[in-house]
């Protein structure tokens, strides 16, 4: 698979995780914690821990297959969630620390979404642009409020979503949701651009290399079942002819 990946690398974070896989996140929150922006924190842990747990083979062979990535990842996710927590002074009353996180598992041709709070994951193909996560936010207060949140209990709560990528599409992670028309053309606009913006990271497919892996399996299957179907008629030609000779 081969991406090229563009944005801002201060609050978004793109770490290779397999020879299929690619993490994707953007952070933005409030408060801080040992001493760093909460998002900034939370994207540190993030890497530390992906870097810690691919050293297990265990975990490299879940996090590198399509049916299985998303469950290993929400594993990270929430003991990164439940350290973090631990470090801040909130409490049932009162949140000192919280942010939204967008973590988009890429593998296989595949993007897996975990996702809680106001950033925002998209999808961009052929001119459209398609939003790959629920929106969290609240607006009918004067000051939105969060649905869910990294950080803001010791519980984790994110929606989990997938979508099948094809040659050419673009993800695109945002540190807030497209509020109108207005904002998907300039979406659209900055896919190509050298610098997309702030808490904006774009990552574009420019081969179709995961599919072609899968195909190329299974032209290796249909390859090696030949000579076995091959073997297997030839076996039963002896065997009618042994028949037929008696």
């Amino acid at each position: 698979m081969t991406l090229a990946i563009r944005g801002d690398r201060a609050s978004c974070l793109s770490v290779q995780l397999g020879p299929r896989t690619w993490l994707l996140a953007v952070a933005r929150g409030f408060g801080s914690i040992g001493g760093l922006a909460t998002e900034a924190a939370l994207l540190a842990r993030l890497r530390a821990e992906c870097e810690r747990r691919v050293r297990s083979a265990r975990f490299r062979r879940a996090i590198d297959r399509p049916q299985s990535a998303a469950t290993a990842m929400h594993a990270v996710l929430t003991r990164i969630n439940g350290d973090l927590y631990a470090c801040t002074a909130s409490h049932e009353d009162y949140v000192t620390a919280g942010a939204s996180l967008t973590a988009v598992v890429v593998v296989a041709g595949h993007a897996h979404v975990l996702h809680a709070g106001a950033t925002a994951a998209y999808l961009a193909r052929d001119g459209e642009v398609v939003a790959l996560c629920v929106d969290d936010v609240f607006d009918e207060r004067r000051r939105p409020l969060l649905g869910r949140a990294f950080v803001t209990d010791s519980s984790l709560d994110v929606a989990i979503s997938s979508a099948a990528l094809l040659a050419g599409d673009a993800i695109v992670l945002l540190e807030r949701r497209l509020r109108g028309e207005a904002d998907r053309r300039a979406l659209l606009t900055s896919l190509d651009a050298s610098d997309p913006g702030e808490h904006v990271l774009v990552a574009r497919f420019e081969h179709d290399d995961a599919l072609g892996d899968d195909a190329s399996a299974n032209a290796g299957r249909r390859r090696n079942a030949a000579p076995a179907i091959a073997r297997a008629a030839a076996a039963l030609a002896f065997a009618l002819a042994a028949v037929f000779a008696h």
